[in-house]
C-alpha cells in the first residue's frame, strides 16, 4: 500500500527551531526569492518573519501555488494567521470540528457537498463540519457551522457531545493535509429535517448505521463516522491510512 505521507518528498518548514509545516520542493525553492521572510535551502525552509507572509501568499496564489482562495484565515500554532487556502500547500496544522447527526431512531444524517466546493465536491460528508477560523473556538465554530450547513438552532447545536480528537497527516493534491479534527455527536429530535443555509450542501441523506461505510464519504467524514461507530460498538473499523486517534 502506498504510504499516505512520505516526508522524504517534502521540505520541512520551521519557525524558531520547530517544524511547523511541509513544502513541496518546487514551492520551497520559490520561497527563496523572499529572503527577508524565508531562508530557503534544499534541506529546510526557515520562516523568519511571519508578519510579512500575507503579500507572499497573495503572490503565490497569483502564480498558482495556492489554489482555491477562501478569504478566510487560520491561526497556526497560536503564532500567526494565514489565508486558509495556504494551509495545505505549506503543510501547516489546522483544526476542524465535525458533527455526527444522529436521528431519534438511531440513523445517521449525511450531507452531500455542493459541486462548487473547492475540495471534495459532490462527496458525502458529516452533517456538520468546518475548519476553525481565526478568532473562533471549537464550540463557536460548531454552532456557526451547524446553522449554516444544516439549519440547526444554536440551542440544539450546543447539546452536541464530544467524541474524540482525530489526527490527519496525508499527502493531498494541494500539498499536505495536517489537521486535528474534533469529533462530536448530536442527538436530533424526532421529525428534524436539516436545511442548508449557505449553498454548500446539495442534499441530505438519512441512513442506517450499517450502510454508512458503504457510501462514498470524504476522508474526514469517514474518520468521524467511524469514531462514532466504534464508540457505539457498531462495526468498529480501522482508520484509513494517514489518520489516527490523538485522544
Amino acid at each position: 500500500m502506498k504510504p499516505s505521507f512520505r516526508p522524504e518528498l517534502f521540505v520541512p518548514l520551521t519557525l524558531e527551531g520547530h517544524r511547523i509545516g511541509w513544502l513541496r520542493p518546487e514551492l520551497a525553492a520559490r520561497l527563496g526569492v523572499w529572503p527577508r521572510v524565508f531562508r530557503s535551502t534544499p534541506e529546510k525552509v526557515v520562516l523568519l518573519d511571519a508578519k510579512d507572509l500575507a503579500p507572499v501568499v497573495e503572490q503565490l496564489a497569483q502564480e498558482g501555488f495556492i489554489p482555491g482562495w477562501r478569504n478566510e484565515r487560520y491561526r497556526i500554532a497560536d503564532l500567526f494567521d494565514i489565508e486558509r487556502a495556504a494551509a495545505r500547500p505549506f503543510g501547516l496544522t489546522t483544526r476542524a470540528v465535525h458533527v455526527n447527526g444522529i436521528s431519534s431512531d438511531g440513523k445517521m444524517w449525511l450531507a452531500r457537498r455542493a459541486n462548487t466546493k473547492p475540495i471534495d465536491p459532490g462527496l458525502l460528508d458529516n452533517l456538520v463540519g468546518g475548519g476553525i477560523a481565526t478568532g473562533l473556538s471549537v464550540e463557536q465554530t460548531l454552532v456557526k457551522e451547524a446553522w449554516e450547513e444544516a439549519g440547526i438552532p444554536n440551542e440544539l447545536a450546543r447539546t452536541a457531545t464530544r467524541g474524540g480528537t482525530i489526527r490527519v497527516l496525508r499527502e493531498v493534491p494541494e500539498g499536505v493535509q495536517s489537521e486535528l479534527i474534533e469529533s462530536y455527536d448530536l442527538a436530533l429530535p424526532a421529525g428534524f429535517q436539516p436545511k442548508n443555509q449557505d449553498g454548500e450542501v446539495s442534499e441530505f441523506m438519512l441512513l442506517p448505521l450499517a450502510q454508512i461505510e458503504q457510501q462514498e464519504l470524504t476522508f474526514e467524514a469517514t474518520l468521524v463516522a467511524r469514531d462514532f461507530l466504534s464508540r457505539r460498538n457498531a462495526r468498529p473499523g480501522s482508520a484509513p491510512a494517514g489518520a489516527g486517534r490523538a485522544t
